[in-house]
């Protein structure tokens, strides 16, 4: 099958031409055979039953008779060639006559004829007569039907093979098309020398032709859209290189580009760079005057050869020079810091100054990182510049915060934020009036995390609010079948998102513990945030709720603005009380607070009474309520 499939056009003519021939063929040979065969058997057959007829009735009528001529009476057909048998027998096959004459036949191509003998008058069988009659005419026949037939076989057979070398000769021209196209590429061109011509070869060369042409064309095309498309893609590539290495705003390369600098040419030194006060620059002189002088700061680095690094919105970074010393790279960033000092850049007709902070990491094996934490320690101790040190464990209290930031999530998720609550009593009678609620991270084993060591790495986070929201949640289911004041603690965040305060306000309307809660804010938030917390304030006393301002008096705010802010109780910062039985300063500042109080009728609450000399020294001053380890340590309560 795969051979046919295979095979070239002429060959599957011939081969089908034969196959239809030849079933033709045999088809009408056997029938022809059958017919002839059948047609000289019966002629042959009906010889010898003439040859019996002719005798049949004198011997019927001898052996009637009871004669011994019947030799005689069958003289007249034993004599002829064509008889090579005769055979008579009496009604109980006893063999009367049996004549035989030699012939050189086959049994089988001879042809046995029989027939009964009668008695003249009743037709009453009393013999039989066989007449064994020669088939060598019949063989004679059919040797000359074979021999035709063969011969018109070979004929036929003969002229298909003519008609197949035609064919071949006819499809010639397409094997040499077929040859030249199949090694034929675009942009070349081909020619037909055909042997001779025809009409449909013609046609086929010439539209081969024409189809060359047209691939010429279209691969002319082609080709140039392929130069257009390589020059797209490679003035894209650049773009996209660029942007992805390269600042749209100063054109300086980026952290990426400083990121892979270092790993094809580590220097494992980088100095980090900071815009002091840029969001405010930003907010005064507006984003695009910002813009325009991180791109002035930006070319003064360049005319500085520091080759600067733009790494962040207002952070540049430098790397160690090739040839370039520890001390000299130092050296470097202190002059620069100190011309950035003196250089004055142009910010909307506007003559300014900027500050900068750095972060040197110096040989580290995480530059970036290490100069970062550098930076961030120069910030915090107010320094123009620090360099890493990795025995200060900087980076250790990174990874400490971030396990601790784990954990609170892990607690949030398991349900380990639980609440304390310390007593707070009144100075006169030392009843219990109030709970102050205080936060913790219950461990699996049962022991208390303070709220001092994660709130800080909460609030850094987005875990904060989640926090808050959980303390309200339980303080106000707790209190909503008790019958104490309670105090929830609130930092500025908190105040200003609005989901945090939209669930506050949920909670208290579901429990009804509006009239019994009091929110403790911090002095120094209540006037950073002062509108937002007055709006707060308000919201929360309109649900009746209490608002206390907590560790009062160390802070920077004054006592109009306490006023403004309408609070209910006054909560004296502990670092006052609880040297206040030795520090005649810290009575001074407390006397003149619960003075204050007292005039514009709001309660106090003195924190951190830690003993009882100093509870003696609340209730001296009148202070209303006091609240400490000696008064009351933190608890669990039951509802």
């Amino acid at each position: 099958m795969n051979y046919f499939r295979n095979a070239r056009l002429s060959t599957k003519l011939f081969l089908s031409m034969l196959l239809v021939t030849s079933v033709i063929f045999v088809t009408i040979t056997l029938v022809t055979f059958s017919i002839v065969r059948d047609l000289t058997l019966n002629s042959q057959k009906e010889k010898a039953s003439l040859l019996i007829d002719t005798v049949n009735p004198a011997v019927s009528l001898s052996l009637f008779l009871g004669l011994n001529d019947l030799g005689e009476k069958l003289s007249t057909i034993t004599h002829r060639d064509e008889v090579v048998e005769l055979q008579i027998l009496d009604i109980h096959g006893k063999i009367l006559l049996n004549y035989r004459q030699h012939s050189p036949l086959k049994s089988s191509q001879m042809i046995n004829v029989t027939e009964n003998l009668v008695e003249p008058s009743s037709l009453k069988p009393i013999g039989s007569i066989t007449l064994t009659y020669s088939g060598e005419e019949f063989t004679q026949t059919m040797n000359r039907f074979y021999t035709l037939y063969a011969w018109i076989g070979i004929s036929i057979f003969s002229i298909l093979w003519l008609m197949i070398l035609w064919i071949n000769r006819l499809l010639l021209p397409i094997t040499l098309i077929a040859h030249k196209v199949r090694n034929y590429k675009p942009g070349t061109k081909i020619t037909f020398d055909l042997p001779y011509t025809q009409r449909e070869f013609t046609h086929i060369s010439h539209s081969f032709e024409v189809m060359q042409e047209s691939v010429i064309k279209y691969s002319q095309e082609i080709e140039s859209i392929n130069k257009n498309l390589e020059m797209k893609i490679a003035e894209q590539t650049h773009k996209a290189t660029r942007h992805l290495y390269y600042d749209n705003l100063t054109s300086l390369p980026n952290r990426i580009k400083l990121q892979e600098d270092l790993l094809e040419n580590p220097t494992n030194t980088v100095a980090i760079l900071n815009i002091d006060d840029f969001k405010e620059i930003n907010d005064f002189f507006g984003i695009d005057a910002g813009d325009w002088l991180l791109t002035q700061i930006a070319h003064w680095l360049n005319e500085m050869k520091f080759k600067p690094y733009r790494i962040g919105g207002d952070e540049f970074a430098f790397r160690l020079k090739e040839g370039q010393s520890h001390i000299e790279f130092q050296y470097e960033i202190e002059n620069l810091l100190l011309s950035l000092n003196e250089r004055l850049f142009m910010i909307a007709d506007e003559t300014v100054h900027v500050r900068a902070t750095v972060g040197i990491a110096i040989d580290s094996s995480k530059p970036l990182i290490h100069a970062d934490v550098a930076l961030n320690k120069a910030r915090s101790m107010k320094r123009p510049y620090a360099i890493y040190d990795r025995s200060e464990g900087i980076e250790q209290q990174y990874q400490t915060n971030i396990a601790m930031s784990a954990q609170i999530r892990q607690a949030l998720v398991e349900h380990r934020i639980v609440c304390q609550y310390q007593p707070i009593v009144s100075s006169k009678s030392g009843a219990i009036e109030k709970f102050e609620t205080l936060v913790r991270i219950q461990n699996e084993d049962g022991s208390l995390i303070p709220p001092y060591d994660f709130l800080p790495i909460a609030q850094k986070t987005k875990l904060y609010h989640h926090i808050t929201q959980e303390v309200v949640y339980q303080a106000c289911n707790l209190f909503a079948s008790r019958q104490e004041q309670f105090s929830i603690n609130l930092s500025g965040s908190d105040i200003l998102d609005h989901r945090t305060v939209m669930t506050i306000e949920n909670i208290l309307r579901q429990t009804g513990t509006a009239d019994r809660i009091i929110f403790e804010i911090l002095e120094s938030e209540g006037i950073e945030n002062f509108e937002e917390v007055a709006i707060f304030i308000t919201r929360m006393k309109a649900l009746g709720a209490k608002i206390a301002i907590d560790d009062f008096g160390t802070g920077y705010s004054n006592f109009e603005n306490i006023l403004k802010l309408n609070v209910d109780i006054l909560k004296i910062d502990g670092s006052l009380i609880k040297s206040i039985d030795l520090n005649p300063r810290n009575r001074i500042v407390v006397e003149a607070i619960v003075d204050f109080a007292h005039k514009i009728g709001i309660d106090t609450v003195a924190e951190f009474v830690a003993s009882e000399e100093i509870l003696q020294h609340v209730k001296d001053l009148n202070i209303t309520y006091a609240q400490g380890f000696h008064t009351g340590k933190p608890q669990f309560l039951n509802q």
